[in-house]
């Protein structure tokens, strides 16, 4: 077994030079008292821009095999076909935006939005234009989803392959009901770090302040990973998650499902929390806090090591970089030992009756997202480099130790046959480097 990882389809390094630079724009932007919409999109474009230009000048991601596209043929576009492809996209985006104009969830909670499509609707009309028109003229296989969509809806449904027509529609859902939610959160968060009163940031203060900006960035990374899906950056969908259960477990950790069904009604916890807990022993508090920052770093750094590929649900390339050098789903893991650490559900503050109550409320929810990386981890199998990099970190990870545990070994990872055999019939043909 090799003493790295497999190659990561982003540079984590890469990566954090956009992280820096958004930082630089929340700090600026937050000393000059200047907020709202535009220094928002400021901030996003801040941190994003520089990840584009240096994937495309260091990484060359838009020479990768992997994008469909050949650049060293010239190009020939195709009017008719551009015409149908055309067709199909806006045969997808139809049924989504009539689901926005009926559904009673999409109301006034997502203003900023309906604001941000407004302000730039035309303009991304023009972009998909000239977008299909160029990745048309450049694609190896340019009978894509789109355009067998088109065929269908030409009465050509001869012309449509079900499986790619299925994976498109189940993107695309993804992107309709995650963009939305992102959108709305990433205004609200980034806005409210650049009208922070740094002021208040003194003890306590400052454990609040660092957790909100945490999940400002993370919120950031995310909502531009679901809008820079392109062919042109290698960072289009390959697949979307084909399971039931896998939307289930990922969709309900969401609003609307979170917030009103699943937290209120099923999985409800409490707990009397760190701050009051440990109010008495301050320098034990401050070193509590500290471990929990620590988690959420890390479940930070694992958002930033997608890049401009993040995406619930789909596979976009395959990580191997960041925390994923050390562990599989090392956001799902610190993210949950976090909420442990934060809400203490198992301290009897009210009794042992609710705290057996709401530790068990907590332990669904970890266990929603055991589930999530299981689902996953079956979805990712279907690719190749996902095995190689699985059966790597069951060598290699921090976490393998797992794999000696007998009431635990069983729920550890199990490579699918046929994506085993692929491997090692490419480590066979393919030489590979000495360590």
């Amino acid at each position: 077994m090799a003493s790295k990882p497999p190659p990561s389809v982003t540079s984590f390094g890469l990566n954090l030079v956009g992280v820096a630079a958004a930082l630089v724009a929340l700090y600026a932007l937050h000393e000059g008292r200047v907020s709202g919409p535009a220094a928002v999109l400021m901030v996003c474009a801040a941190g994003v821009v520089p990840i584009i230009l240096l994937d495309v000048v260091v990484l060359k991601v838009h020479r990768r095999a992997s994008t469909g596209l050949d650049w060293s043929k010239p190009a020939t576009p195709d009017f008719a076909r551009v015409a149908t492809k055309l067709l199909g996209l806006a045969v997808t985006i139809a049924p989504i935006a009539l689901g926005y104009w009926v559904f009673p969830e999409y109301g006034d909670w997502y203003n900023t939005f309906w604001s941000l499509l407004r302000r730039f609707g035309l303009s991304l009309a023009v972009f998909a234009v000239l977008y299909v028109w160029v990745v048309d003229g450049q694609m190896r296989e340019p009978r894509d989803a789109y355009w067998q969509l088109g065929r269908v809806f030409l009465r050509h449904p001869e012309d449509a392959k079900r499986a790619d027509i299925a994976n498109h529609y189940r993107g695309w859902l993804i992107k309709a009901f995650y963009l939305p939610l992102f959108v709305v959160f990433t205004h609200s968060q980034l806005n409210a770090i650049l009208t922070y009163n740094l002021g208040g940031t003194r003890n306590i203060g400052l454990f609040h302040f660092l957790t909100d900006l945490i999940y400002a960035l993370d919120v950031l990374y995310a909502t531009v990973g679901y809008i820079l899906s392109s062919r042109l950056i290698d960072t289009h969908l390959r697949t979307a998650e084909p399971t039931m259960l896998g939307w289930v477990v990922a969709l309900e950790c969401y609003m609307p499902f979170w917030g009103k069904l699943f937290s209120p009604m099923y999985l409800h916890y409490e707990g009397i929390g760190f701050e009051t807990w440990l109010a008495g022993v301050p320098t034990v508090r401050w070193i509590w806090a500290g471990v929990i920052l620590g988690l959420e770093l890390i479940y930070l750094l694992a958002t930033f090591a997608f890049g401009v590929r993040f995406s619930n649900l789909t596979n976009r390339g395959i990580l191997t970089n960041g925390p994923y050098r050390f562990t599989k789903h090392p956001a799902y893991i610190a993210k949950n030992m976090s909420w442990w650490m934060i809400t203490l559900p198992f301290v009897p503050n009210h009794g042992w009756a609710d705290a057996v109550k709401w530790s068990l409320g907590l332990a669904g929810v970890s266990t929603i997202y055991f589930l999530r990386a299981k689902t996953e981890e079956r979805h990712l199998s279907k690719d190749p480099a996902y095995v190689e990099y699985a059966l790597w970190m069951k060598e290699h990870g921090w976490l393998r130790f797992l794999n000696r545990v007998p009431l635990v070994r069983g729920l550890m990872y199990k490579a699918p046959k046929v994506e085993v055999a692929a491997v090692v019939a490419e480590a066979e043909v393919v030489p590979q480097p000495s360590s």
